[in-house]
Order: structure tokens, then sequence, then C-alpha cells
């Protein structure tokens, strides 16, 4: 453990949204001052957006900390729900046992904030992964606006989510909602300096004293190779401090930060291993070529190769059939010397004679080099591909980007290919999904796992 090696007392890049290590850099004290002075003067609607991994979570926890001692508060992180289970989880986060339908809970919710209207308290509700809620969940939390009074409202709102959330928000049939929305905030990926001092204050919240423990030049390579992301910085980190301590080094330099993220690429993961060791004394291959650099360029490079050896082979071939020839002929003019013309075969006789020529026998022209009547047979295409999801990609993405379109039928085989396929528009950075492979066929169409259909790949 890396903590008694570098005099820590906690963990400080741990994986869950603690407050105290929240570091305020310009966008989150933005965030922050926005969603507290919207709170304050009963704006109702706020919204909350940031790349995955940017700590919004943590920030608002820290927001409901400051909150809990003058309101009401609901945290929802269950977004994957209609419109009822939404009120069941919003009532028994208050203390409630939510009504048989609808209407009662709807009852239930206004009492409630009457309640706490006449207390001089207010009601908060925070809905965390507001990418993944419906249409329709959306449309009842614009409806509970409609608890308001004539001086203000009785609900406080707070809709965070990743960025794809603003793109829902800006489809037509959202307007009504868009215009109930009095605060915006997003959260922006840190810069270099922010980067450094990020990591120097959860350090310093651990517990860390004395010189810096990241040099210039490895927060260089973790500030660039994280994207400015803290949840990446925080992986980065950790790795490079469990590395450091096992080479027992009191500062993590270039090598160990590269080490880090080196070990953080998933790519490297999906190269193909030798399956089988090379031979203890290999032969020396005949005219050697380099290396391929991926697999297509040896595919490019295989027919060269065979036609080469072709070549050679008959060449081989043609220079045996001229060593037959000659020493034919020697045996022949050795045979005739000792037995005379007139007791050889009648059939004989016209072969034998050719010798008797002062020409020099005729050599057969040399074997015309082979023309292979077609291609080699090309090996069979592969069904499906790995595609490695990047930051802010959803299945729609993936499937525009590689196969052209979206549709329900492209939707099953993609579910096909991938078995354990949860929320097509809430994937995992770094998740592997196997796509279908197009191949062109004739009347520019393609074969999207066995099934005819338009190729467009202008967008890649």
């Amino acid at each position: 453990m890396f903590l008694e090696y570098y005099n820590l007392r906690q963990q400080p890049f741990g994986a869950t949204p603690d407050p105290r290590f929240l570091y305020m850099s310009r966008a989150h004290s933005e965030a922050l001052a926005s969603l507290w002075y919207g709170i304050q003067e009963d704006r109702g609607f706020m919204v909350l957006a940031a790349p995955p991994g940017m700590g919004k979570t943590t920030l608002l926890f820290q927001l409901l900390s400051h909150l809990r001692a003058s309101a009401r508060t609901v945290f929802l992180f269950q977004t994957q729900c209609d419109s009822r289970e939404l009120f069941r989880y919003l009532l028994r986060d208050l203390g409630l046992t939510p009504g048989p339908d609808l209407a009662s809970m709807h009852e239930q919710l206004n009492q409630v904030m009457l309640e706490e209207a006449r207390a001089g308290r207010r009601v908060v509700v925070v809905i965390d992964e507001a990418q993944n809620l419906k249409g329709s969940v959306l449309e009842t939390v614009r409806l509970l606006s409609d608890f308001e009074t004539s001086q203000r409202k009785l609900l406080q709102i707070i809709l965070a989510g990743q960025s794809e959330f603003i793109s829902t928000l800006m489809r037509p049939e959202m307007e009504q909602l868009k215009q109930r929305i009095a605060m915006l905030s997003y959260l922006r990926p840190l810069n270099r300096q922010e980067t450094g001092e990020y990591i120097a204050h959860r350090l310093q919240m651990a517990g860390h004293q004395g010189a810096a423990l990241f040099t210039s030049e490895a927060l260089e390579i973790i500030a660039r190779g994280s994207g400015g992301i803290p949840r990446n910085i925080n992986n980065l980190c950790f790795n490079a401090l469990s590395i450091g301590c096992a080479l027992r080094k009191k500062r993590i330099d270039r090598a160990v930060a590269e080490e880090a993220l080196q070990d953080r690429k998933f790519e490297s993961l999906l190269r193909p291993e030798n399956p089988s060791p090379p031979s203890v004394n290999p032969a020396p291959p005949v005219n050697p070529a380099p290396p391929p650099a991926n697999p297509a360029p040896r595919r490019a490079v295989a027919a060269p190769q065979r036609r080469s050896g072709m070549r050679q082979a008959a060449l081989l071939a043609a220079a045996m059939l001229l060593a037959g020839v000659l020493g034919a002929s020697a045996g022949l003019y050795a045979w005739r010397a000792h037995w005379p013309l007139v007791h050889l075969p009648l059939a004989l006789k016209p072969v034998v004679t050719l010798f008797d020529a002062p020409a020099p026998p005729v050599l057969p022209a040399p074997a015309a080099e082979p023309v292979p009547d077609s291609d080699p047979p090309k090996p069979a295409a592969p069904e499906h591909e790995l595609v490695v999801v990047a930051p802010h990609q959803t299945l729609t993405d993936i499937s525009k980007l590689y196969l052209g379109e979206y549709n329900a039928a492209v939707l099953a085989k993609l579910r096909e290919l991938n078995p354990g396929l949860g929320d097509p528009d809430h994937l995992e950075v770094g998740q592997q999904i196997r796509i279908p492979v197009i191949v062109a066929g004739e009347g520019g169409t393609s074969r999207v796992g066995g099934e005819q259909q338009t190729a467009s790949r202008n967008s890649r």
C-alpha cells in the first residue's frame, strides 16, 4: 500500500464522490454559485451538464450539504424509470409511503411542499444522470413546476446530466421544459495548470507534506493523457503512485507517469499475441520482406510473394528439364557408339538420325512463366469487428459512424452481437462493442449482419 510509503493519511485519489476532496476550479466555482443563487431566488428549474467524470455528482453533494439546514432535499439517481416509478422514488426519499396511483402520489407531494412552505423551508430535488430520462418522464418533471403559489415556486428542481442531455433539451418537443430552465451551468475539462492544482489539492487533503510528489514532466503527461477529466486524473495518479511505490521512488517522474498512462490504454489489450513461438533455427526466407505494420498491408504483400515463388519454381522446373534432356542425349550418343544403326528398331531410327546431323541438338525453349488463372482465394471476411467506446459516444453515434445508419434492424443486430448490452444511450468509456462488418456488393449495396442494405460511410 503506497499510503504508508508516501506518508498519506487516506486515499487521495478515491473512486467515490467525496465533497471533502472537491477541487473548485473556475468552472466548478461558477456552477456552484449559479445553482446556489437559483435556489435562493426560487427560480424553479436549473440544469448542470458535464462530460462523464467531471465531478458533477461531487459538486451536487457539496451543494446539498449547504442546503440541509434550510431546505428539505431529495437526491434521485434512478433515472431509467417511468413516471410512476419516479414519483415513488421521490416520495420514499421524503419519508412517505407512495399511494396506489399517480393522482394520490401527486396529492401527497403537494401536501409535503405546503407543509415545508409554512415552516419557511424549501424543497429541493436533484435528479442525477438526467440524460437517461425518457421524454414522457421529462414531461412529468416539467409538470412538477406547477407546484407554486402566487409568490414563489414550492419546488426547486436541478437536472444534472452528461453533455448529451443538452442535445435532448434542444429537441422541438422539449421547448416548454427548456423555457422553464432559469440557470444553465456546464463543467469543462481542467487545463494544464488546473490539473496540477487539482492533484496538489487532493494530496494535501490526504495529508501530504513537503516537496511535490509529481515532477513537472509527470504532471504534463498526466494532464495530456487524462484530457483534463478528474476521474481520469484520479486513475492515472493512483496507478503512478502504485508503480512508484513498487519501484521505491520517492517522486513520480516522467518514466513512471508514462508507464501509468500506458497501463490505462485499452487499445493495447486488443493486440493479438503471437500464437506459436518461433523455431530454434529458422531457415532464412527467400527474398525476405519487411514485417507488415498491420493486417491490411500483410495481405497486400502476400500476392507479390506468391508470384515470386511461382517464378522461382518455374525456373527450377525448366533447369531440371534441361538437365534431363542433356543427360538423355549423352546416353543416346554412348548407346549408338556400341550399336550399329542397322540393328535399331524401325521406330527409333528417326530419333537416332537426329544425332547424325552436324548441328548441335536443339534445346527446348525455356518454359514461360505460369500465369495463374485467377487470384488466390481471399480469406473470408470477419462477420464483426470490435469498437472501443470513446468519451461521449452513444450506440447511435457508433452505428452511424461505422454502419452509416441506425434503425430498429441495426439495433437488433447490435444486441445480437452484444448480449450484455445495456442502455444504448449510456455506454462506458473503453467498453468494447461488436459491430457487423460492411462488405461492399454489387449495385452499391452492403451486407450488415447478413442483410442487404445501402452502404453509406461518408460520415466516416
